[in-house]
């Protein structure tokens, strides 16, 4: 029986250990896999859940059953792969996944990197694969109530009915931030060059209105601390009365952007950017207007913004305290101990 209690808490329990997920393996262990169980599969039964079953296109590495016929194949992808950026799916193994359906007459298909999932049908008449995805999940971008609502089609008691899924399912609101009218991201800024080159690398967030966890503190709590050992785990900026958790929803020419000290002053710099704020203090390379690197490639360009990654913690929180003074806002962070 599926209980949605259940389903929130596994995602955010998702949210909190996403940045330690490295591979492909794992990503089925501490993602896909709890994911499932929480929808009311029972993944220790190969009646339900089978590994790995071959067809005349590959191997899925799942094959999701209803009374001993296949409803679904699942295909997982690393959770440093990404699947949805914007509008945009990663067409690549999503054609993989629809050839593996349509050579088996499986109804439908699923993709995911354990953050982000997408549902096609495997055929329909005149429509191309774009058009026939059905359902689109993001764990990062959107709020647990919201991803839960969405991933009830995947539960073993709703996924025969995907012809009910509503068309709204079939892309993530993006254009629709809970801070303003304005898109979170990404503001159309480009990093490049007139010749098309990508000079500098840069990073888009997703942002949920969220009660501030009694684990977040402030960044003027954590000046002179040591931080050795310890690295960020989560990101919440007070803007406007509110507090909101920020996420990393994609990066360009920055493979594997995840939460870091080298990353979260980009992360907090975005979200503020996208919600209109230009004047942004200079805090020697780590915010400036100028590049001080010769290396293009380690160094982030919002707007007319310069930012290097901060090599450490106490650098970072440093940066974010002149960051939250400068811009009349809050900042916290969890931070967790390097096991």
């Amino acid at each position: 029986m599926l209980r949605w209690n259940t389903v929130k808490d596994v995602i955010n329990h998702i949210k909190t250990i996403q940045n330690k997920i490295p591979n492909e393996e794992s990503t089925k262990q501490h993602l896909v896999l709890p994911i499932l169980m929480a929808l009311s599969w029972d993944v220790f039964n190969p009646d339900e859940v089978m590994p790995e079953e071959n067809t005349g296109e590959g191997r899925p590495d799942y094959t999701l059953k209803l009374n001993g016929k296949t409803i679904a194949f699942l295909e997982v992808k690393s959770a440093l792969t990404w699947i949805l950026k914007g509008d945009e799916i990663n067409m690549d193994p999503l054609r993989q996944l629809a050839r593996y359906c349509f050579d088996r007459g499986v109804p439908v298909g699923i993709l995911t990197n354990g953050l982000q999932w997408v549902m096609i049908k495997s055929f329909e008449p005149e429509k191309s694969l774009e058009e026939r995805v059905i359902l689109a999940v993001d764990l990062s971008a959107q709020e647990p109530s919201q991803a839960a609502e969405r991933l009830k089609w995947l539960s073993k008691e709703k996924i025969s009915q995907y012809n009910e899924i509503p068309t709204e399912y079939r892309k993530i609101p993006f254009q629709k931030p809970p801070v303003s009218s304005e898109p979170l991201h990404p503001t159309g800024e480009t990093n490049k060059s007139s010749t098309g080159t990508t000079k500098f690398r840069t990073l888009y967030v997703t942002a949920w209105e969220v009660d501030l966890p009694s684990s977040a503190i402030d960044v003027d709590q954590l000046i002179g601390k040591d931080l050795k050992g310890y690295v960020p785990s989560r990101l919440f900026v007070n803007f406007r009365g509110k507090w909101y958790e920020i996420s990393i929803s994609h990066a360009e020419n920055w493979p594997g952007a995840r939460i870091a000290w080298s990353s979260i002053t980009t992360m907090a710099v975005r979200f503020l950017y996208d919600q209109g704020i230009r004047d942004f203090p200079h805090v020697g390379r780590y915010i400036s207007r100028t590049s001080r690197s010769g290396k293009a490639m380690y160094v982030d360009k919002i707007g007319e913004w310069y930012l290097e990654g901060a090599p450490g913690g106490r650098q970072a929180v440093e940066t974010l305290y002149k960051l939250a003074k400068h811009t009349g806002t809050k900042i916290a962070i969890e931070i967790q101990k390097i096991r």
